[in-house]
């Protein structure tokens, strides 16, 4: 969105003393005019039963009295959805407030890129906590944690009593859709990464492949992974392309499916700042529900290849990659060809990643060769996900190594009555192929030995002088 608020005064907020949180992957290069959409993009395809909420009008009900907009703080939402007949309820709380500061729980006067009301989706405005400063050192990222927990009236109905979240609820078939994870590039730059200022969204993960992360395959999004608080994280950042109101565009929207029956998800809602110029602080909408998010190309969350290589020695290729958020993933096929276009599996690895995601996993697989005619052979990896979806890594060339001599000895050197001997060993046996020529440059006749890995060639017949040869 390209709507924020500047506040030059001091601000306090209650917030939480930890180690700062990783940063994420620097932003995507991104198209500021460019916004994906498909009629009914969020609804909800017909015959489905995805919970799809409702948080309007929330009310504070308990937990911090002092600031309503504080950690601790628990403000409900009644009919929230209705599952089965049955009338949901929802509390939100707020868990954590680190590096940031609440403005508001829920903006029921936010609206999205094309001015449409957002009054029924959760939309809460997010701050930093300090003035953001253009220098080096003052990076800063933070973020607000809410969970909502799901609630039911025994009998099924509301009677607007503490009775409507008086039972827990269990509830399947839950998609959290976060919008707008956006931001703008501003200033100068401090150091070699570039400066921005953008928005994050993640989850709080049940286990390593729970909630399933889904964005539109053509997006603005950085994948995004940290184990903070206990807990392991799991989402997005932002571009640095911004886009008006609380942005619906597919490319940046994120999705988190989750795979069972639970009473509550726990989220965050952050910024992400390097330095560029001063840009004091920044209140920020948000904007998300539960419910269906159609992206015209859906894409899981991929396993990131930070590096991949290959060595060639002694007919066999060793090939070496690291990665880092393995999440939702399986599986490494080594692949192989002659020709950059015709692959054919030669390998096969299991992934090692942990339920975080976020950390390096290296991995290596060896290709012997002694058996392959050609000289020249190409490699990429194919990267499948547990679903079965997959892609490929990007391609390396390798070159078998030349059959390298070594202790060449020319004797006599100069050539004594036009016979001289040349001796000399190589690491692989092959065909020696041994030319001489004389100081003119003119080929004289080649002596050509079979496949060996050392040999004597006799040259005779040359004359006295100099002479040079290639082998």
């Amino acid at each position: 969105m390209n709507k924020f608020t500047l506040l030059l005064a001091f601000l306090s907020a209650a917030t939480v003393a930890n180690a700062q949180i990783p940063a994420p992957a620097a932003p995507r290069t991104c198209n500021p005019n460019s916004c994906i959409l498909t009629p009914n993009i969020d609804a909800c395809p017909p015959g489905t039963n995805n919970v799809v909420s409702r948080t309007e009008g929330g009310v504070y009900n308990r937990g911090n009295d002092g600031n309503r907009l504080a950690a601790g703080a628990i403000w409900r939402y009644r009919g929230m959805a209705t599952v089965s007949g049955v009338v949901v309820n929802v509390e939100v709380s707020v868990d954590e407030v680190y590096n940031a500061r609440l403005w508001s729980i829920d903006d029921d006067n936010a609206v999205d890129q094309q001015n449409n009301t957002m009054a029924s989706y959760f939309c809460p405005r997010i701050g930093s906590d300090e003035a953001l400063v253009g220098a080096v050192g003052r990076d800063r990222r933070g973020y607000v944690q809410f969970t909502m927990r799901f609630y039911r009236n025994a009998t099924g109905t509301n009677n607007g009593t503490n009775a409507d979240f008086a039972q827990a609820v269990n509830l399947t078939n839950l998609n959290y859709v976060h919008y707008d994870i956006d931001g703008f590039s501003s200033g100068f730059d401090y150091g070699s990464n570039g400066r921005w200022f953008r928005e994050t969204g993640m989850a709080k993960r049940i286990t390593a492949s729970n909630p399933v992360v889904l964005s539109n395959s053509t997006t603005d999004l950085s994948a995004y992974t940290y184990n903070s608080s206990g807990a392991d994280w799991t989402g997005f950042a932002g571009g640095t392309c911004e886009k008006d109101g609380v942005s619906k565009c597919a490319q940046n929207v994120a999705a988190f499916r989750y795979n069972g029956q639970f009473p509550s998800i726990t989220f965050r809602m952050g910024y992400d700042y390097n330095p560029g110029g001063s840009i004091g602080l920044p209140v920020r909408q948000y904007g998300s529900r539960l419910g269906c998010f159609n992206f015209p190309q859906e894409a899981v969350l991929p396993v990131t290849i930070t590096s991949f290589n290959a060595i060639f020695r002694n007919n066999v290729t060793t090939l070496k990659w690291t990665t880092v958020n393995e999440l939702n993933f399986q599986k490494f096929v080594v692949e192989r060809s002659s020709d950059g276009s015709t692959f054919a599996q030669v390998g096969e690895l299991a992934a090692t990643g942990s339920a975080s995601g976020s950390e390096t996993r290296s991995y290596d697989h060896n290709d012997n060769l002694a058996s392959t005619a050609g000289n020249v052979f190409y490699y990429r990896l194919k990267l499948v996900d547990i679903d079965g979806k997959f892609s490929y890594s990007s391609t390396i060339l390798v070159r078998k190594e030349a059959a390298t001599l070594t202790g060449i000895v020319l004797n006599p050197n100069p050539v004594v009555s036009g016979l001289t001997t040349i001796r000399f060993t190589a690491r692989r046996s092959s065909a020696a192929d041994i030319r001489v020529l004389d100081m003119a440059g003119r080929t004289k006749p080649r002596c050509l030995k079979d496949r060996t890995a050392s040999a004597s060639a006799i040259l005779k017949n040359y004359l006295r002088g100099s002479i040079r040869y290639n082998l």
